[in-house]
């Protein structure tokens, strides 16, 4: 069974998407990705500044509707991935029994670079160790979590920095677990 992720941000149609298309790219078969949002507006869409970045790394945005975040859709993901220290904290008062697995994107940009053990041979194994590899990340000493500032409204710099943010991020994780 494959690896379920949840990205989430605020409204599902700038942050937590880019980062599940990114995280479908990286990672491949090996994990099922979807996105949430904690004030997701329904039908809500991607914001052109936001698409032309999700075009030129290869995905279209276009059909991607807002969905707002629900109990179940955190139950049933192995791994919760927010865009802000609060997002984590706003997922957690929904569902206080997933706070071994829900993590702050640059949480695992940092776990990454740190390039602590995961158990298993197979991506999927490996897939499945990263909550515990990120509970001994955070009991060491560390750099302060920077959130992925939210871009929507915002001029076409601040799409550029977080799409660079979320990129980034995704890639140093999927090098981490494939490594």
């Amino acid at each position: 069974m494959a690896f379920k992720i949840l990205t989430v941000c605020t409204g599902n149609i700038c942050r937590s998407p880019a980062a599940a298309m990114l995280l479908r790219s990286y990672l491949g078969e090996a994990a099922l990705v979807a996105s949430a949002g904690l004030q997701a507006v329904p039908g809500g869409t991607i914001p052109a500044e936001m698409l032309a970045h999700l075009d030129a790394a290869g995905w279209d945005g276009r059909a991607h509707t807002a969905f707002q975040i629900n109990e179940g859709a955190i139950k049933e993901a192995d791994l919760v991935v927010t865009m802000t220290v609060q997002q984590r904290t706003d997922v957690l008062r929904l569902v206080p029994a997933a706070m071994k697995r829900t993590v702050v994107l640059d949480e695992l940009r940092q776990a990454a670079d740190a390039r602590l053990p995961l158990a298993g041979e197979v991506l999927e194994e490996r897939l499945r160790s990263v909550t515990s590899a990120v509970a001994v990340w955070r009991a060491t000493p560390h750099a302060p979590i920077r959130d992925v500032a939210d871009p929507y409204r915002g001029s076409i710099d601040a799409y550029d920095a977080a799409f660079k943010q979320i990129d980034g991020s995704c890639r140093d994780f999927a090098a981490w677990v494939r490594d």
